[in-house]
């Protein structure tokens, strides 16, 4: 199994897969990893639909803008965010999991004075749904460990952000007005890896200089 530097190396954006399937148990390992990734408070909005059915898949390729790869994947992954993470009884839960394990010993600032925490429990839920860019961003992370993931077992995975007309996945799946779909992730072995597509240098990321070397 490649180490996370390798798998972030090797990664590539595969479009072509070979017919054969994933199994159940890299499935799973790949659910896995996306049930342990960090989230803002421990929210963790992100929820799954995963794909094998031949009509489904046909169904997600004409939605997604009709890429073929998304119907020739073995699984693909539908990733969506709920923002009823959110809501007042699950940050009264996350709450009492942070004194639980210990969390609250490692606060500072603001976020360690208990008025303050208790401030932020007893506000009433307002629309949910303007959480959605904050649980977004946190289902991003959870995608990126499944895509390492995929890699290091030798799978080859696919981020598709082209989701066809707003709101037409999240019908034919019959999602909730809480929840949308912000990503789809077909996954499968490649029949050939592209070579790297260039990346812009570390002094273009980079806002100011690095610090110089202590002596």
């Amino acid at each position: 199994m490649l180490t996370v530097s390798e798998a972030i190396r090797e990664r590539r954006s595969i479009r072509s897969f070979r017919s054969d399937p994933v199994p159940d148990e890299v499935i799973h390992q790949m659910l896995e990893a996306a049930r342990l990734a960090p989230s803002g408070s421990n929210r963790q909005p992100w929820r799954f639909i995963v794909v094998t059915d031949a009509t489904e898949k046909a169904r997600l390729r004409k939605i997604c803008l009709d890429q073929a790869f998304i119907e020739e994947a073995p699984v693909v992954f539908v990733c969506c965010a709920d923002v009823t993470a959110y809501s007042q009884a699950l940050r009264k839960k996350r709450s009492q999991e942070f004194i639980d394990y210990g969390v609250t010993e490692t606060l500072s600032g603001r976020f360690a004075d208990p008025a303050f925490q208790a401030l932020l429990l007893a506000e009433p839920d307002p629309d949910l749904r303007t959480f959605f860019p904050a649980a977004v961003a946190n289902t991003y992370i959870a995608i990126e460990h499944m895509v390492l993931t995929a890699i290091a077992l030798g799978l080859g995975t696919c981020w598709v952000g082209a989701l066809g007309n707003e709101g037409e996945i999240d019908a034919f799946f019959g999602l909730p007005t809480t929840m949308v779909v912000v990503a789809v992730l077909p996954v499968g072995y490649p029949t050939m890896i592209p070579p790297p597509r260039p990346r812009i240098s570390l002094s273009e990321i980079l806002l100011r200089p690095l610090p110089a070397p202590s002596r």
